[in-house]
């Protein structure tokens, strides 16, 4: 097969890739990770690059000749990761707690005999150039079979130990233990485990225990360690809502409480310790900025929030410059404030009679934000899905434990996009039920302290197995009453409970 010659700009890196391939698939064979939630079907728009001068898609650029292509910088994305020192039982001297998300991944080195926290490496989860979400993830390796999905994170987990090691001034060698939370389908792509049963009725992941191996298995940088992976409790509920049980002591909490994971996945937990319900909702990647025209993850340039002003929408940017994009945060309350100054009706569709700063975008009303960033109709659309599976999650776990939504005493929102949202827009727009907003607190990142935690006190990963077993899955789609919850809960109006 004849090759051509790919060189990177402004590196000046060449390499040979093979023709009739696409960009995006030479790029990934040659570790380059661009990002393309959509994984490279050609329609989120976000693996733009210049080749030869010309803005194009990197996935749909087909190799047919020699080219020169200039890479995207890549812009810091605002990772949550946090110090705390947590309770140590002093097994061992040092240790690893790693979160696995779908979009980013940490990993906090701990001081085994103090629980100090030394150091934390984080990135983006370079998994993202095989898709946004992820099922996007799980078709691509079952359509190729060639173990890049996992290769890439473990790859990933592996530099973050070295990192954090050399942060904290120690030889990663010397870390004993290793302990790991992650949703399900990162699980199985991690760990090389069968994804198609996550696909396929009734979605049940082929492993659910807790699973215990030596880090020579595939951590070179930690050789030594024990590795301890979280158990999963179901298809899409996985070890990092078995973490954020641990770090919000589920299994000790006397009044009813309501936990939110909101990422692609809305991962929710209702319950106490005498009784606990789990479901998994598919939110879709909105609130992480894919199916959004100018969605992006929160870096400098992405709007993070936004207020109704005269006119129109007061909108603050990370880091304070012109804006290129909107995040999940800014995105939530961009629709709110359109709907309290009637450019949006309680339908989801925007009223172009109302006096503002209009754009006709394909024949459409898009709406202006700052800087050339807009809101368009689909966007709209978009928000409302994914605002519309939480609800409906949060409403039949009321529903299936015979409870009113008075009776929640907190709500704990958990990850990232939970601890930047503003609680009002969450509730203005239905996402959470209004009778709520006071009882909303932010969990930071649960899944990663849970992690911490079972790392340094063996009794922390004794109570993560009793959890995960006794907590119960309610499996949303096959319940009767879902498909009426979810469309009742598209509209921006309330209904009296």
């Amino acid at each position: 097969m004849k090759q051509v010659i790919v060189t990177l700009r402004p590196s000046g890196e060449r390499f040979a890739a093979p023709e009739g391939r696409s960009l995006l698939d030479a790029l990934r064979q040659h570790s380059v990770l661009l990002d393309a939630p959509c994984g490279g079907k050609g329609t989120c728009g976000k693996c733009r690059v210049r080749i030869d001068g010309r803005e194009e898609l990197a996935c749909r650029h087909i190799l047919q000749q020699d080219v020169s292509v200039e890479l995207p910088e890549q812009a810091r994305v605002q990772i949550l990761t946090g110090d705390a020192a947590a309770a140590a039982d002093g097994r061992h001297k040092y240790v690893l707690a790693i979160d696995v998300g779908t979009t980013t991944v940490a990993a906090f080195l701990s001081d085994g005999q103090t629980g100090r926290q030394l150091s934390c490496a984080s990135a983006v989860n370079p998994q993202s150039a095989y898709g946004a979400d992820v099922i996007a993830r799980i078709q691509y390796e079952l359509e190729h079979r060639d173990g890049r999905v996992g290769e890439a994170i473990r790859t990933c987990l592996d530099q973050l130990t070295r990192e954090a090691a050399r942060m904290a001034d120690i030889r990663p060698e010397k870390v004993e233990q290793v302990t790991l939370v992650g949703n399900t389908a990162m699980h199985h792509l991690l760990l090389g485990l069968d994804t198609a049963p996550l696909v396929k009725p009734p979605y049940m992941p082929s492993v659910r225990e807790a699973m215990e191996f030596s880090g020579a298995e595939w951590l070179s940088a930690s050789p030594n360690a024990l590795i301890r992976v979280l158990p999963n409790i179901a298809g899409f509920v996985g070890a990092d809502t078995v973490g954020c049980m641990v770090s919000a002591a589920f299994d000790r909490r006397e009044e009813l409480t309501l936990l939110i994971d909101i990422g692609t996945n809305g991962e929710m937990v209702l319950g106490n310790r005498m009784r606990r319900i789990a479901c998994s909702t598919a939110a879709g990647p909105a609130f992480e900025g894919a199916r959004i025209r100018f969605g992006m993850r929160g870096a400098p340039g992405a709007i993070d929030h936004a207020a109704l002003s005269e006119g129109g929408l007061s909108c603050h940017v990370i880091g304070g410059g012109e804006a290129f994009g909107i995040c999940g945060s800014g995105l939530l309350d961009a629709v709110y404030a359109l709907l309290q100054g009637g450019f949006l009706d309680e339908s989801g569709r925007m009223c172009p009679e109302v006096p503002g700063p209009w754009l006709t975008v394909d024949h459409q009303p898009a709406f202006l934000l700052r800087d050339g960033v807009y809101l368009t109709q689909k966007d709209i659309r978009e928000v409302q899905l994914a605002k519309a599976a939480i609800r409906a999650g949060i409403e039949l776990l009321l529903d299936t434990m015979g409870r009113k939504r008075q009776e929640v005493r907190e709500v704990l929102l958990a990850g990232a996009f939970g601890s930047y949202l503003s609680p009002e827009s969450a509730c203005g727009i239905g996402m959470l039920p209004p009778e709520l907003l006071e009882r909303i607190r932010a969990a930071g990142n649960a899944a990663g302290e849970g992690a911490k935690q079972c790392a340094l006190q063996d009794a922390c990963y004794r109570r993560s197995i009793t959890l995960a077993e006794e907590t119960e899955f309610l499996e949303l789609a096959s319940l009767p009453a879902f498909q009426d919850c979810y469309v009742d809960c598209l509209t921006f109006g309330e209904e009296e409970e």
